[in-house]
């Protein structure tokens, strides 16, 4: 309900009528405000009228403001309603609004809306309120036409805010602070008394500037107490003359002033510096202070956790938080682990696993099966798919396991098997099973729910990272499948997805086929038992994994499962062997692989068996049994095809009834569970919808030949039957390179004809129909017998078809020139009242060949229409297919030859039609089995030294692997460049602080020169009293009192140096510091204080000793002199930075060019 608890409260002071953020600083302010707020759901207190900062914070949230959906309960019904996402409260002073009569409501039931205009704001006059704020507080302190009340206020409210629960929220509050004056200097002391944490915007100017340069100033004692440091409260009250010119020069104010920022500065471990000028973010520093005003509590570490996670920083947690806490409660890290895992946080699940998180037994039952039900955001896609399988809401691993299974086709995991509603109402204890491979289910959980980042990170940790990247690729596979064509977005991100693993698992494998062959290829062998068993090419070939199939390593593979212990078997060797086994222990012609780990030889027995369970030997011996089986079936149709049945059409058709029985087997043996999913993978290739065709179409061929009245359809069906049979034949050719590629272009075209058909239908019955009206008028009588309809489809459709292929047929399309007239349609003459004349009636008639010319006409657009743009078309587009087809030839013969091997695998070994001995065979078998074999007891699969050396060399290979991805990463042009980026801000920072250090030095001598020439003065004014002495000492050039020289160039500063240097007798040549090469901010920060100390020292009480009567004039000229040059001084420290960061980015535009050429 409306309206939620914010997780922080930001509250904004600073300057008011004369502020301004112009360019970049409004940018970054705003865009760090915003971000702060949209990744914390945060509420902003500000003054409310449109006036200064608060003006700025209200364009801010103009820019950045969203609509979020709510539910507001009406009528005792919950019903969404859209608000503003940002929620902006202005906390404004009642007698200090403008036009704050038009607020007050005459009616206190009723609350009218009020139309309120926002003017611009005069000084010392009341402000208008921002229409940017959502909401606003009204503070009336009686007061009128005067800014009062609201601050005091503000505090409390801030205060009572921050405060736990149940006196007040329990929210945390952050200052932010932007230039102002004395009130913003007073408010941030009222918050920072009550331990609200401020952050300082440097650079803004005025209060902003001062009190960060106070805290800079500001030391920490051994009793912990902040202090300023000695002797540099002159150097202070120096800075707030020169940033707080409307003090107007009066002490009292100054002390003020001064007092309010040493009370600030006695907590400035809960104020934080952000330079507006950096490239930093303002939302980092925010959380800083949230932190630094937090205690350092084991409690307070698990909420700073809570909120760099709510934020995203990884880099505070990283190296604030964990470093100062050893000993973590392992419950608080796993409610922050299922944070990071729904909001898909990867460096926050990163840092809780090397932090102490385990996740064995972080990742139950119950904390499983909580993640799918928190991911099944509705109207998502998993909760479409598992609303499928539960049809309910709740959902348990037991639906998560039947879509696995539907998807993968195999699935096995006890721990997705008992967790159903049943079991779990029965033996909560199942909630807190554990799994086996923690990673491998999260990275499922990932895929299924769209958080590919952290799939990618989990997939790494996984322990078979090989078998679980071809998963998850098989896995995006299928849910890109599952998807309508509408979804392009989701679908486009599957199929990217889907690359991105299949590269993974490809780019693996290549690492560990190049460090181990042998091994690489025992572990694309290896069975899983949570897949059912399947191997890794198994599962490839589901997820239709071209790339990972054509690999050097599965191809290896593949090669070696195709002739299956053999080393050498020559095609046409294998051909003549099946006909004469003698052949195969022919040395020359066969090599088998050598048994066991000692290389023994086989027996010949062994070497028969192994030679006819081959995939190469089965398929060309079922190759050339089903060519005998064509010629038979072609000798049959041709010549053999009888009323009664002749001996060769009862073997044709014996034949093609073993073939129907191997097809049945073939369904039970393909690996989904349910016998519906098994007919739809059986029937995914377009050879096995071949055979189910020619079946069919033998099985009605053979029921109407049988019948007396249907015999001359049932041999069109036959003789129909033989070019499926004959296409059926194409099979073969996949074991050849350059055929094989061509039939998969040939299978592809045949939908593009489909397509095409489409469009042309339409205008060949357009054509058709329109001519043939024209050209036969007397059809549309319905005079016509049944005998006429045929030649009228074929004149309306075929003559049209033909047409288009350039037999234009123009003697078909003369018409008859015969006139008919309609009847109807006649009227008597006036001859026809006279008797004597012959009665003519006025009947309307026509002649066919009145309508030659439009006949002609259309034939002509149609022709340009269906033989120029159609068949073009049809052309481009076959083109397409061909070049696309031909670019990946190679990788689509090597998966369809894998698809052949697979499917040649799971032959028998006898071919057509003595496979039926084989089946009955296996029948008896499986009786025996089921009745009279004794149940053996399930053995205890212990894993192998074998299973274990494959483990290690997967994950060796893994991690070599990765470290070259993170290698060639460190390597890119992007972070190559942003490297660049980093050096050059050391170098130009380094720069920019030596010659800042060699102009500050020559402007402190200046102004020492001229301080010690004043002094000169003095003292002859007290030693000589009115004597004509001259006033002025003897000093150098440099001296004069006229502003130094322009700077020309680094030698020419070096020479006046020289000059001054050689010159000048004041202490101050004793004192100077030459720069070394490293600059730290530390030392810069001590020659400053140095400096401006040395300034204090010689130029003591001299604003007090001004009014003197002989040199009062001229010694407040030379005081003027000196200030405008300090202020000169301090102007070009502020424009320091910005013009740093301006050159910096002109740096960053070119290296950007550069890499985009």
């Amino acid at each position: 309900m409306e309206p939620q608890r914010p997780q922080l409260v930001i509250s904004v002071t600073g300057g008011a009528k004369n502020f301004r953020l112009d360019g970049k600083k409004n940018e970054i302010f705003s865009a760090g405000l915003i971000k702060a707020v949209k990744s914390t759901d945060a509420w902003i207190l500000t003054g409310g009228g449109h006036v200064g900062v608060t003006r700025s914070v209200g364009h801010a949230v103009n820019q950045g403001q969203y609509i979020t959906k709510v539910k507001r309960k009406t009528f005792s019904q919950e019903r969404d309603h859209m608000v503003r996402g940002i929620r902006c409260i202005g906390v404004v002073s009642w007698g200090y609004t403008k036009d704050r009569d038009l607020l007050v409501c005459p009616d206190p039931s009723d609350f009218p809306t009020v139309k309120y205009k926002v003017t611009a704001t005069k000084f010392h006059e009341p402000v208008s309120l921002n229409g940017d704020h959502t909401h606003f507080l009204l503070v009336d302190d009686g007061s009128r036409n005067h800014y009062s009340g609201s601050d005091d206020f503000r505090t409390r409210l801030e205060e009572a805010i921050q405060e736990e629960e149940p006196k007040g929220l329990g929210v945390p509050v952050v200052l932010l602070l932007l230039e102002g004056g004395m009130s913003a200097l007073e408010k941030c002391a009222m918050a920072l008394s009550r331990d609200i944490p401020v952050v300082v915007v440097a650079g803004t100017g005025r209060a902003a500037d001062l009190l960060a340069y106070a805290v800079s100033l500001t030391v920490r004692t051994p009793r912990g107490e902040h202090v300023l440091r000695k002797g540099h409260e002159a150097q202070l009250m120096n800075r707030i003359s020169l940033l707080m010119p409307q003090l107007h020069n009066k002490k009292y104010l100054h002390e003020d002033c001064l007092g309010r920022l040493l009370e600030c500065c006695r907590k400035t471990n809960m104020i934080t510096i952000f330079d507006i000028n950096s490239n930093e973010g303002l939302d980092k520093y925010i959380l800083y202070a949230l932190m630094t005003c937090r205690q350092r509590s084991q409690s307070s570490r698990q909420d700073q956790l809570g909120l760099a996670l709510l934020w995203n920083r990884p880099d505070i947690a990283e190296t604030q938080i964990f470093p100062a806490e050893s000993n973590w409660n392992l419950g608080a890290l796993e409610d922050l682990m299922t944070t990071a895992l729904l909001e898909e946080k990867v460096e926050f699940v990163k840092l809780f696993v090397m932090n102490g998180l385990v996740m064995e037994d972080y990742l139950t039952v119950g904390t499983l099966r909580s993640l799918y039900n928190q991911a099944c955001v509705p109207n998502s896609h998993l909760s479409r798919l598992l609303q499928r399988s539960s049809n309910s809401w709740n959902h348990t691993l037991i639906h998560v396991h039947n879509l696995l299974q539907a998807m993968m086709k195999k699935h096995n995991d006890k721990n997705y098997l008992i967790d159903t509603p049943e079991n779990i109402a029965n033996n909560p204890n199942i909630s807190s099973k554990t799994f086996e491979d923690p990673y491998l289910e999260l990275m499922l959980w990932a895929v299924f729910s769209r958080r590919s980042n952290l799939a990618r990170f989990l997939w790494e940790r996984c322990d078979s990272p090989l078998c679980s990247a071809v998963v998850a690729s098989c896995m995006y596979q299928a849910l890109w499948k599952s998807l309508g064509k509408k979804n392009t977005d989701i679908r486009q991100e599957y199929q990217r997805q889907k690359k991105v693993f299949q590269g993974l698992a490809e780019e693996l494998l290549n690492v560990c086929y190049q460090e181990d062959p042998i091994n690489a290829m025992g572990l694309i062998e290896r069975r899983n038992p949570k897949w059912g068993q399947l191997d890794c090419l198994e599962l490839a070939y589901i997820a239709n994994d071209l790339v990972f199939i054509s690999s050097p390593c599965s191809q290896a593979t593949v090669e070696l499962n195709w002739r299956r212990g053999m080393t050498k078997a020559p095609y046409s060797a294998v051909i003549v062997a099946n006909m004469f086994p003698f052949l195969i222990f022919w040395s020359k012609i066969f090599q088998f692989q050598k048994l066991g780990d000692n290389g023994g030889e086989l027996t010949a027995w062994q070497k028969l068996i192994v030679f006819y369970k081959s995939p190469i030997s089965k398929f060309y011996a079922h190759t050339s049994t089903f060519v005998i089986f064509l010629l038979l079936y072609s000798y049959v149709v041709m010549f053999d095809f009888k009323y009664e049945m002749s001996v060769s059409e009862i073997i044709v058709v014996t034949w093609i009834a073993a073939t129907a029985v191997e097809k049945i087997s073939e369904i039970g043996t393909e690996q989904s569970a349910t016998s519906l999913d098994k007919l739809k993978d059986w029937s995914s290739s377009v050879w096995s919808r071949f055979d189910l065709m020619a079946i069919l179409l033998a099985s009605i061929a053979l029921v109407l030949r049988l019948i007396r009245r249907t015999f001359r359809w049932g041999r069109v069906f036959y003789a129909v039957n033989t070019t499926v049979f004959y296409c059926r034949l194409f099979r073969m050719y996949h074991v050849n390179y350059h055929l094989g590629p061509k039939l998969v272009i040939f299978y592809r075209m045949i939908t593009e004809v489909l397509v095409f058909m489409a469009l042309l239908v339409v205008f060949i019955l357009g054509y058709g129909i329109a001519s043939q009206s024209l050209l036969h008028p007397s059809h549309y009588t319905l005079t016509f017998n049944i005998t006429e309809v045929g030649s009228i489809i074929e004149s309306v459709i075929l003559t049209p078809y033909w047409q288009m292929y350039g037999e234009l047929l123009l003697d078909e399309i003369v018409a008859n020139d015969h006139e008919t007239c309609h009847e109807k349609s006649c009227q008597a003459v006036d001859s026809c009242l006279d008797p004597s004349q012959n009665c003519l009636q006025d009947c309307v008639c026509e002649n066919p060949t009145d309508y030659k010319w439009v006949v002609k006409l259309m034939l002509f657009f149609y022709l340009i229409i269906g033989n120029i743009m159609l068949l073009n078309l049809l052309i481009a587009i076959f083109t397409y297919v061909f070049e696309e087809v031909q670019q990946n030839s190679m990788e689509i013969w090597k998966f369809e030859m894998y698809r052949l091997i697979r499917e040649y695998e799971k032959k028998p070994i006898l071919v057509l039609p003595f496979v039926m001995l084989q089946h009955f065979w296996h029948f008896i078998k499986f009786v025996w089995k089921s009745c009279c074999a004794k149940n053996e007891e399930e053995a205890i699969e212990y894993e192998s030294d074998a299973m274990v050396t494959l483990r290690l060399i997967e994950k060796e290979a893994t991690q070599s692997y990765l470290a070259t991805v993170y290698a060639l990463e460190e390597n890119s042009l992007e972070r190559r460049v942003k490297r660049m980026s980093d050096k050059i801000d050391r170098v130009s920072k380094y720069i920019d602080q030596k010659e800042e250090m060699e102009e500050i030095e020559e402007d402190m001598e200046w102004i020492i020169g001229k301080a010690e020439e004043l002094q000169g003065m003095q003292k002859n004014k007290d030693g000589v009293g009115g004597s004509k002495s001259p006033l002025l000492p003897q000093v150098s050039p440099l001296k004069k009192n006229t502003p130094l020289p322009p700077r020309k160039s680094p030698s020419y500063q070096r020479k006046q140096r020289e000059v001054r240097e050689r010159d000048d007798d004041t202490d101050f040549e004793e004192n100077e510091d030459v720069l070394g090469e490293e600059i730290s901010d530390n030392e810069i920060e001590s020659e400053l204080a140095h400096l401006f100390n040395k300034v204090d020292s010689v130029i003591p009480n001299l604003t007090s000793r001004t009014n003197t009567p002989l040199v009062g004039t001229r010694r407040l000229n030379e005081v003027q002199r000196i200030s405008e040059r300090m202020d000169s001084l301090e102007m070009k420290l502020n424009a320091f930075q910005t013009n740093v960061t301006q050159a910096l980015d002109k740096i960053l535009n070119v290296f950007d060019k550069d890499a985009k050429q």
